[in-house]
């Protein structure tokens, strides 16, 4: 794959202007999240349709650490992102009442600690708990660093310094965060149309000849790019590309959002008020009756959700629950409902058109992989787009095996691992979690279960796993599901010690390096703000791009809109 630090445009810049034309249908985070990046990376001319009629889905979304790839790529101020897009840092996910009623563990970001002889910390750990060097209340999360900072409170860096965790994501005002993504794309040129596509006919060929816009106007390109969520105006109703269905291994089908105040003194409109909250640097998901429901943490409010089977709980009920959750008037609460399709296209890729977003596929957001699916799919179709000439573009010389081949499997992914969390449960305790928990498991997580339980291995895929060894002891762990036995050194000794030349220290007994991890993170913790802190200070700043209001306010940093890959 080319990586960010070598990805130029594939057309020179003169050339953009007649030769080659990408339209995207749909806004929102999918469409000006490609709008931007496709303009920048691709250096060709670029439409956005987009209908004044659809209104956007979420009230709160949570990102992972690509996330922060994707906005230094872009030359987009980290400061400034967050004040725009109203977020605040995301360190982990904190899981309640998943295993069973009142049981609490957590998913950080990044590595355990550190591995010892270059294997993940988890085998010492377990060997310590085994035999009493570590406490039986021991958790392996104890010694993640992101996880040290949930705990503490702590923002992830100091005002106007960079973040000293390596990994870490954001929460999102979803209103915002497309507002601001247009803005983005709109400064590096992106073209923008408000309309309705009525119709997309087909040539002889087999591909999209042009869009009808409901004005009467046509509109071609020569690749198409589908952002229309759910509605999937050209990749189904155009392409007839097939849908795999998922619902009978993910059973819910259904999530209702609203929106309550408390975080800050400030209170969007519609936004129930709770009262003043502490501003947790991490996302809160909690084990219900029927599904589970999240909490985002914003700078202004609380994005709340809960993900549900309607065959177990029905709208009404599931408000009600979660409105008792967090302490919010059901009466007072305006929520939105949001049916769910669970499952993916096989060929997201079909001719000219390409889908993204909602329209290739959709997990229930237990990960919050959904920004992540359209980065990564931005980057395995720039991948499969020809580097060559505008006329091979032109011609749609495009590798469609390759892409579909790659989409399909990052979202098999992404499937096993928000499933591994139910099959791992040991709540029984209502019908929902009895049958999400006894779902037929597809052949690739069973597989990775039984080998994880035998050799103590993550078996991952060669090319750009999404999910790390670490992500999967951070859920498996905690389930009371052993990785198998991986031995080293002896209980007296470690043979390594991270950090040291070999021959250049004493052995020393393994307890001392989990003492060291926990101390040096309480260290760096003492030093570090309170994540409310931080995010006031940071809403408070203003920066010297402020005031800009042309191209120059989204600087080019790692994708150059004038580099050529052919030279």
């Amino acid at each position: 794959m080319r990586t960010s630090s070598q990805l130029g445009t594939i057309f020179p810049e003169q050339d953009e202007p007649h030769d080659c034309h990408i339209v995207i249908v749909g806004g929102g985070t999918a469409g000006w999240m490609s709008a931007a990046t496709l303009k920048r990376r691709v250096g060709c001319r670029v439409t956005v349709v987009e209908s004044d009629r659809v209104p956007p889905i979420g009230v709160g979304e949570a990102t992972i650490p690509a996330m922060v790839d994707w906005i230094e790529n872009m030359g987009i101020d980290e400061d400034e992102f967050i004040r725009r897009t109203g977020a605040t840092y995301k360190l982990a996910i904190r899981f309640d009442d998943w295993i069973e009623p009142s049981h609490r563990y957590w998913h950080p970001f990044g590595i355990c600690g550190c591995s010892i002889e270059g294997v993940d910390l988890i085998h010492a750990w377990q060997r310590g708990v085994r035999e009493g060097w570590l406490p039986n209340d021991s958790q392996y999360t104890d010694y993640s660093f992101q996880k040290e900072l949930c705990d503490h409170g702590c923002g992830p860096r100091q005002p106007g310094m960079p973040s000293i965790a390596e990994n870490y994501a954001f929460h999102l005002d979803a209103g915002k965060l497309a507002v601001f993504l247009r803005e983005v794309a709109l400064a590096e040129g992106v073209q923008h149309r408000v309309g309705d596509v009525e119709d997309a006919p087909l040539d002889e060929h087999g591909n999209i000849a042009c869009l009808c816009l409901a004005d009467g106007s046509p509109l071609q390109g020569n690749l198409y790019v589908d952002c229309t969520g759910f509605a999937s105006v050209m990749i189904e109703n155009a392409m007839n590309s097939p849908w795999e269905d998922w619902s009978e291994q993910l059973i819910c089908d259904r999530a209702i959002t609203f929106r309550i105040a408390g975080n800050t003194s400030q209170q969007d409109d519609g936004a129930v008020d709770v009262g003043r909250r502490a501003l947790a640097p991490y996302t809160i998901s909690t084990g219900m009756n029927a599904g589970w429901s999240w909490q985002i943490p914003l700078a202004e409010n609380t994005g709340c959700g809960y993900v549900f089977s309607s065959k177990h709980i029905s709208d009404e009920a599931a408000k009600s629950e979660l409105c008792a959750l967090v302490g919010a008037d059901p009466d007072m609460v305006s929520a939105k409902t949001v049916p769910m399709r669970i499952g993916m296209r096989p060929r997201q890729w079909i001719g000219n058109c390409v889908s993204i977003g909602l329209s290739a596929g959709f997990v229930e957001p237990l990960e919050s992989t959904g920004i992540f699916l359209v980065q990564r799919a931005l980057d395995e179709l720039f991948e499969c787009l020809p580097p060559a000439t505008p006329l091979a573009f032109h011609a749609g010389h495009f590798d469609h095996a390759t892409f579909n081949g790659r989409m399909t499997e990052v979202y098999r992914q992404v499937r096993d691992f928000v499933l591994m969390h139910y099959v791992v449960s040991r709540r029984r305790d209502t019908p929902f979690w009895i049958d999400a928990a006894t779902v037929d498991q597809p052949e690739s997580l069973r597989g990775l279960l039984d080998e994880y339980v035998s050799t103590g291995r993550v078996r991952l895929p060669q090319r750009d796993p999404t999910f790390a060894e670490a992500n999967h002891h951070f859920i498996l762990s905690p389930a009371g599901v052993r990785a198998g036995t991986h031995e080293f050194g002896h209980p007296g000794e470690s043979p390594a010690i991270p950090g040291v030349p070999a021959g250049q220290y004493q052995p020393v007994h393994p307890s001392v390096i989990f003492d060291s991890i926990r101390a040096s993170h309480r260290e760096l913790c003492a030093a570090l703000p309170a994540h409310d802190a931080l995010i006031q200070s940071i809403h408070g700043v203003k920066t010297t791009c402020d005031d800009r209001d042309d191209a120059t306010h989204f600087p080019p940093k790692l994708y150059p809109p004038t580099a050529n890959l052919l030279s």
